[in-house]
């Protein structure tokens, strides 16, 4: 009877709304910061980092006006939380407000004085888009990427694609290794930025550039080279790997990002069968509300329970607290 009454309570517990669990890509769900580069989230991007978060987010201009850079802030100009340093004790006393290899070069310290942390997703919003003709297109990003963060950091496609054809049948065999063989990994997702999106004379967006340069390389057998995946922006409850994101480009789509609220609200769980990357952006935004900075622990935490049983491999919001940042679930 006791062993019966243990076993009940236990099929009670997993049943409980916010606790139940659905399959996700790498067999976990983890909590990422928004705008982690802004002086507002934290006065330095290495105080982000040692809450150990699942994501963090990147907001890059390519080349505007001329820059010739790229330069990371909400707008315009580089305006972020990373310091000049060249050793990790000058994370919190060097300069702030510098370029994109710069802000690498901070994560790449951190990550060597912390080598076994947990898996992080690096989600860098393109606002402009990539300027390819100008020399910053999808390949300069990934050298820039190679020679900060450094290449065998990054879990890329084609560490996940092994003898598949294309990343959508590694996925779908479940080629995504758990969180816990990721140990000490970046995972780097690049996505259409809002500027890019309301501009009528940029047709060719951020994903379906990257998109391209994954096929470019498998078929020249430098896919090595490619360090990040195409994440489609506002994906829908049906396959958003439609239009211009379907027909060659399909396949090579794994990783998709939308709002939290749409994704609590659809039935069912595990988005797309639980084969992808999922991003859940606005976790706190979720009917009912929570602040979305400083909740109580146990509402943040009970939200990401809530969309981990959605399928999140990523909950996302603005949140500070370290028991809630460095949550994970599964």
């Amino acid at each position: 009877m006791k062993r019966l009454t243990i076993a009940v309570a236990a099929l009670l517990m997993t049943a409980l709304p916010g606790t139940a669990h659905a399959a996700t890509a790498t067999g976990g769900t983890a909590v990422g910061v928004h705008n982690a580069y802004t002086q507002q989230t934290a006065p330095f991007l290495v105080d982000v980092l040692d809450k150990k978060p699942g994501l963090v987010e990147l907001d890059v201009w390519t080349n505007f006006l001329f820059s010739r850079d790229f330069q990371v802030g909400h707008d315009p100009g580089n305006a972020n939380n990373c310091a000049r340093a060249t050793a990790y004790d000058q994370l919190r006393t060097g300069a702030r407000n510098q370029n994109l290899a710069t802000c690498l070069r901070n994560i790449r310290l951190w990550h060597d004085r912390n080598p076994a942390h947990p898996l992080m997703v690096l989600k860098v919003e393109f606002k402009n888009g990539f300027d390819d003709r100008g020399g910053f297109g999808p390949d300069e990003f990934d050298r820039i990427v190679a020679d900060t963060l450094g290449a065998s950091s990054v879990f890329g496609p084609a560490q996940l694609i092994g003898s598949h054809a294309t990343l959508d049948a590694a996925a779908r065999a479940g080629a995504w290794p758990h969180r816990s063989a990721l140990t000490g990994k970046f995972v780097i997702l690049v996505e259409v930025g809002t500027f890019e999106q309301g501009n009528p004379f940029d047709n060719y967006d951020t994903d379906l550039e990257y998109a391209d340069r994954l096929i470019s390389a498998r078929n020249g057998g430098v896919l090595g080279s490619a360090l990040a995946f195409p994440a489609i922006n506002g994906a829908s409850q049906s396959d958003p790997r439609v239009g211009d994101r379907g027909g060659a480009r399909a396949p090579w789509f794994v990783a998709f990002d939308g709002g939290a609220s749409s994704y609590a609200g659809w039935p069912g769980d595990s988005y797309l069968g639980g084969h992808y990357l999922v991003v859940m952006t606005d976790a706190h935004a979720v009917s009912p509300a929570i602040d979305s900075r400083n909740p109580s622990v146990s509402d943040a935490q009970a939200r990401v329970r809530q969309l981990a049983g959605k399928g999140a491999t990523i909950v996302s919001s603005d949140w500070v607290d370290p028991a809630i940042v460095g949550y994970t679930v599964g």
